[in-house]
This record gives C-alpha cells, sequence and structure tokens, in this order.
C-alpha cells in the first residue's frame, strides 16, 4: 500500500510516517513476550544471610528443678539406754527386808518428770492426794516411768503393781507406784529391798 495520496491532510500524513505506512493488523495488537529486562526469572536478587535450609528449630529449655524443701527436724527424745547394763542376779536365797530406801527419790522424780512432759495422761481434777493423780491409761504411765529411770542409769525390772529397781547387784528395791483405782501412788510406793538384787 502506498501512501502518496495528496487527499489526507497533513495531520493524517503525520500518523502514516509513525507508523511507517505499514497497517495495523490484529497480528500487531498481539502482546509482546517480555523481554529479559522484564522477566522476573532473569533477574538475580542477592539474598544475603540466609541458607536455603531450613532453620533448625530452637531447643525448648529444660524445666526447671524446683529448690528441696528443708524437712524439719523432729524434736528428739531424752537419750534413754532401754536395758540394764548390769548383768542379771538372780540369787538362790535373797535377803529380802523393809529396810530404808535409797532409791525413792529417784523414783519420785521420774514419776514428776512424766506428769510434766504428758499431761494428757492424768486427770488432775481427780487425786487422792495433793499429787497423785488419776491415771487414764495407767500402762503407758508406768512405762514412762521406766523410761525415765533407766535414763537415770538405773535398771527396772516389771511393768505392773511391783516395780524393781537397782543401782548396783547389791542390792534392788521394789516400788508400787499406782493403786487399784487407777491413782498415782506416791507415799507408800516403797515395797522394801532385798540383798543381792532379785534380778
Amino acid at each position: 500500500m502506498r501512501c502518496t495520496s495528496a487527499r489526507f491532510p497533513v495531520a493524517a500524513v503525520a500518523i502514516a510516517a509513525l507508523v511507517g505506512c505499514q497497517s495495523i493488523t490484529e497480528e500487531d495488537m498481539a502482546p509482546t513476550a517480555p523481554s529479559e529486562v522484564t522477566t522476573l526469572s532473569a533477574i538475580s536478587i542477592p539474598v544475603i544471610g540466609l541458607s536455603s535450609a531450613a532453620p533448625s528449630p530452637t531447643p525448648a529449655p529444660a524445666p526447671a528443678t524446683p529448690e528441696p524443701t528443708a524437712t524439719p527436724e523432729p524434736t528428739p527424745a531424752p537419750p534413754a539406754s532401754g536395758s540394764c547394763r548390769l548383768p542379771a542376779s538372780n540369787p538362790s536365797n535373797p535377803n529380802c527386808t523393809a529396810g530404808e530406801p535409797r532409791l525413792w527419790g529417784e523414783v519420785d522424780g521420774a514419776i514428776d518428770a512424766v506428769t510434766g512432759r504428758f499431761p494428757e495422761l492424768f486427770d488432775f481434777n481427780d487425786k487422792r492426794c495433793p499429787n497423785c493423780y488419776y491415771v487414764k491409761d495407767p500402762h503407758r504411765y508406768i512405762t514412762e516411768v521406766i523410761k525415765q529411770l533407766e535414763r537415770q542409769g538405773l535398771c527396772t525390772d516389771g511393768i505392773y503393781e511391783e516395780l524393781g529397781i537397782k543401782s548396783s547387784n547389791e542390792f534392788s528395791e521394789q516400788y508400787d507406784i499406782i493403786l487399784s483405782s487407777d491413782h498415782m501412788r506416791r507415799d507408800g510406793s516403797y515395797r522394801g529391798v532385798c540383798r543381792p538384787a532379785i534380778f
């Protein structure tokens, strides 16, 4: 096609010159393929400080170990011997009399100690003498008196009724520290002495 027609005004001639005297076809209107400059896949974007490998997970912190709590120490009881340190006597013919007591003070002190340490064993409103209280648990009462005597280094024999006590095998004394009514016996608790010791 030629562009020599003089019938077109000047503006038309300019347009024709711009398009190169070629007719615009549908083929010319098709989108062009992206060039290397505009293709994103061709653009190299450096990534600084990143690794292609997946980051390793941060380990979770170990659970805190609880601080051990201090266990309160139990109140220690006074030391007790628990057994007689003297050899058994067991004479065939002991001489038992009503001689003067030598260990009565130790026995009375042991009763006082038990009264003070274990008030739950007694009814202080029920008494036969100024300090002869009713004993709620006679067996435990006598057991505690025996423990007190052993803490003094004395040896004991018996658990109820008469209680044998000795500090050596030279002699032993007998005591009855509870009445049949389950009241404590103070005066008159001493029953006699045997020579040599009978246990």
